[in-house]
This record gives structure tokens, C-alpha cells and sequence, in this order.
């Protein structure tokens, strides 16, 4: 890596702390450090939802499984895709209008601050994990392409983005998110394309790869019970995905909350056909290589000399732009869900302290986890596979207001996330984890559904 590209790499980082530092001085009350005021516009919206949605797992996991399964594999990517559109289309406009910070006060608020208690716990426990994958990630790319190790590198990536989202909160992530969607936007979708169709014929991109079993079906390539755990995992995650509705919950209006996420769900599209390509293009060009390097491997080898440093901070900015809003959903609900439902009478400067503390004791946190490069992804796959049995028929309940007792509630979150922890140490026999919570889970809550209108509501 050449001088100038470590100085554009430099010069990114400057930038966006600068931004995070700007936006901070404005910060006066904890609505403002947690959803800006419920004053984002709708290209911030759809922008920023964007950028915390691809990650490094859509970026380069989706070219991998390309890379190993054929386009297939891109399944990975767009199962996601259906819960931005159903969120955006059932719950953007109604949850907007209810003047929600977070998704536990969503469920508290038909059942008991218990049992959003119990939400909150889930919620944290998910991205945490998403914050230590990122921070990981981070690690490995300053090591891959900088002559940083990859401790020096996560550390280095941690200090970047405490300070900026310790600063400015919500306002800091969605404006930084803005120049990394950009990023993102122009380095995959128009750079990267643009040159392997410069020096690559799209026929001879086909005529090496036409030949791989399977590599053109689109469910041929991958066996039938990943794509099922694919298709459970990311669907329903996306529908209630608190990185998105943080957006909804920080729109100026309830029109802006839906319509930015439709934005987004275009982007998201536009990318996933682009990183698809590059999958293709990888397997055609590299036919050789490991499959997890594909993306970065390709980069550097179409990329004339001097713009690895463009490459280089368009990686940190996709790992950065899901780290940020995942760090400031768990702080957010942990001041708010956790902390301030035993102090009912908190100021808005005690908010504001606990959850900068916040901030800095989970970053701590996951980057101790990020460290240790052993067990990341084991507690992402336990984190995923718990919030979403435990948490997908609660919040699609509160969102519609049906007035499920809140025994039936509680015993859904309790019979999801214990059923799929009973299974996942079991080996996933047969079927996955997440099919035997979301099955179990649906058995107290259409219990409850059927006598909603027969039973007391009782505060558990």
C-alpha cells in the first residue's frame, strides 16, 4: 500500500470524526442522542437504513457463498429484502405515530415494564454480537491491507467509532452513514462493475463459470435445509430489525418513516445485483482462491495502483455503518428499558450520562470479544436464533395493538428463546433451532390470541 493510499484512508477517518464531533455540540436531551429528535429527513433515512443494513456479512459473505454455490448464494442477501418491504408497508407508518424510542417500550406497553424488561435483554444480547462482528471484521481488514495487526486494527477502528457516536448519538450514525452509503454506492455498484467490464468480456465471465454445476439455478446450488435457515433467520429478522425501526422512530413524519425505508429497500436491491455480479465475476476471474477473500482478492486486482486506499475505507465505512447503529440500539435500550424503569423520575442530563457510559462499557465489551477471535460468530448464530422466536409474534402484536394477555406474551418470549437454546445444544437435529422456537413460540400466543377478548388483562 502506497503513501497516498494511507493518506486517503487518514483522511476518511479524520472525516468522519470530525462529523460525529460536529454533531455532538448540538446534543441536549437524550430523545436528540437517540432517535435526533425525531427529525430525520427522508433521504437520511433511506440512506442511512441502507448503509446499517449491508455490513461485511452482506458484503463479503454474499460474494462468498456466490463464490462457492453459484448465484444461489445470493439468497443470503436478498431473503432480507421482503422484511424491509413489509416493514416499511405495515408497521413504518403506525409505529411512527406512537412516539416509540425503542422496541421494548413497544411491547411494555400492552403487557408490563417485566416483560419489556425481558425484550430488552434479547435485543441486547443480538447486537452485541453484531457489534463485536464488526469490530472483528474491522480487525481483520486494517490487518489484511494496512500494516496494522489485527489487534492494533480493531482497537484503532473501536476508538473511531466510540467517538463519534459517544459525541453525537443518533445524529452522528445517520449523518456518517450518509458518506458510507455513498461509498458503499459508488465503489461497488458503479467503480468495481465499471472496470471488470473494461477488461473482462461478460461472455467470457460466462463461459468460465457456465460449466459449475449448479451455478446458475437459483436454488440448486445451495441444499434446501440452509436456504430454509436463510429464509427463517433473515426474513423475519429484517421485519423487526431495531436498526430499522430506530429509523421509523427517528422520522419527522410518519410518511418519511415509510417511504425512506422504501428508498433503502431500493438501494438494497441495486446493491445486491451489483455484489452478486462481482460474486460471478470473482469465481470467472480468481477461480482459485479462498472463498471468504473473494471480494477483497478481486478488488485488489482490478483496481489500478492508488485507489486501494478508496477500497480500503469503503470496507471500514460498510463494517462501521452497521457497528455504530447496532452499539447505540443496545445503549439506547438499556438506559431506557433497563436502567430508567428503576428510576422512574430520571433527568434528561442523567440519560444522557448513562447512556454515553453505556456506550463506552459495551464498546469495551465487544471489542474485549472482537479480541479474543474465538466464539464471534457462535454468539451472533445464539443471538439471531434467539431474538427472533422470542421476539417476531410480540412485536407484530404490539405494532397492530391486539390486546394479547400479557401472560400469553410473556410465555411466548420464555418458550421461544428456551425451546431453540434446548435445540441448538441438541445439534439442530433434523431442523433448525430458530423453526423449533418460532413453532413453540406460536403455541401461548395463539392461546392468547383466541381468549383476548375472555381474559383479564393481568400485569405479569
Amino acid at each position: 500500500m502506497v503513501s497516498a493510499d494511507i493518506i486517503m484512508i487518514g483522511f476518511y477517518l479524520l472525516l468522519i470524526v470530525g462529523i460525529g464531533l460536529y454533531r455532538g455540540k448540538t446534543i441536549q436531551t437524550d430523545c436528540e442522542f437517540a432517535i435526533a429528535g425525531r427529525n430525520v429527513s427522508i433521504h437520511l433515512i433511506g440512506f442511512s437504513a441502507f448503509a446499517s443494513w449491508i455490513g461485511l456479512a452482506g458484503t463479503f459473505g454474499t460474494p462468498e457463498n456466490i463464490y462457492k454455490c453459484g448465484i444461489s448464494g445470493s439468497w443470503w442477501f436478498f431473503f432480507w429484502f421482503p422484511g424491509i418491504l413489509l416493514m416499511a408497508y405495515f408497521l413504518a407508518f403506525r409505529l411512527r405515530k406512537r412516539l416509540f424510542v425503542t422496541v421494548p417500550e413497544l411491547i411494555a406497553e400492552k403487557t408490563s415494564k417485566q416483560i419489556g424488561l425481558l425484550a430488552s435483554l434479547l435485543v441486547s444480547w443480538n447486537y452485541l454480537a453484531w457489534v463485536a462482528v464488526q469490530v472483528f471484521a474491522l480487525g481483520l481488514i486494517f490487518s489484511t491491507f494496512t500494516p496494522l495487526d489485527s489487534t492494533t486494527g480493531s482497537i484503532l477502528a473501536f476508538l473511531i467509532m466510540i467517538s463519534y457516536v459517544l459525541s453525537g448519538g443518533f445524529r452522528s450514525v445517520v449523518r456518517t452513514d450518509l458518506i458510507q452509503a455513498a461509498m458503499m454506492i459508488f465503489f461497488i455498484v458503479v467503480l468495481a462493475p465499471c472496470l471488470i467490464l473494461a477488461n473482462y468480456n461478460v461472455s467470457e465471465i460466462f463461459r468460465k463459470t457456465q460449466n459449475i454445476p449448479n451455478f446458475y439455478t437459483l436454488f440448486g446450488g445451495v441444499d434446501g435445509k440452509t436456504l430454509f435457515i436463510w429464509f427463517l433467520s433473515l426474513f423475519p429478522a429484517a421485519f423487526i430489525d431495531p436498526g430499522g425501526l430506530q429509523r421509523v422512530f427517528s422520522a419527522e413524519r410518519p410518511e418519511v418513516a415509510r417511504n425512506g425505508l422504501y428508498y433503502s429497500a431500493i438501494l438494497y436491491v441495486i446493491f445486491g445485483v451489483a455484489i452478486t455480479f462481482l460474486g460471478v465475476a470473482a469465481k470467472a476471474i480468481l477461480p482459485d482462491i479462498e472463498a471468504a477473500k473473494s471480494i477483497p482478492l478481486l478488488m485488489a486486482h482490478i483496481l489500478p495502483t492508488g485507489l486501494n486506499g478508496l477500497m480500503v475505507a469503503t470496507f471500514i465505512g460498510i463494517a462501521m455503518s452497521t457497528a455504530d447503529t447496532a452499539l447505540l440500539v443496545v445503549s439506547n435500550t438499556m438506559q431506557r428499558d433497563i436502567y430508567s424503569s428503576f428510576r422512574p423520575n430520571i433527568s434528561e442530563k442523567e440519560r444522557l450520562v448513562v447512556n454515553r457510559v453505556l456506550i463506552l462499557v459495551l464498546g469495551l465489551l465487544a471489542l474485549l470479544i472482537a479480541l479474543r477471535g474465538q466464539g464471534v460468530v457462535t454468539i451472533l448464530i445464539y443471538g439471531f436464533s434467539l431474538y427472533v422466536p422470542g421476539l417476531l409474534l410480540p412485536v407484530i402484536a404490539a405494532s397492530f395493538e391486539w390486546n394479547i394477555p400479557p401472560w400469553a406474551i410473556l410465555w411466548t418470549i420464555l418458550s421461544g428463546v428456551i425451546s431453540s437454546v434446548v435445540w441448538l445444544y441438541l445439534g439442530e437435529p433434523v431442523i433448525p433451532a430458530i423453526a423449533i422456537g418460532l413453532m413453540t413460540s406460536g403455541v401461548p400466543f395463539f392461546a392468547g390470541f383466541l381468549l383476548r377478548n375472555k381474559t383479564p388483562i393481568e400485569i405479569v
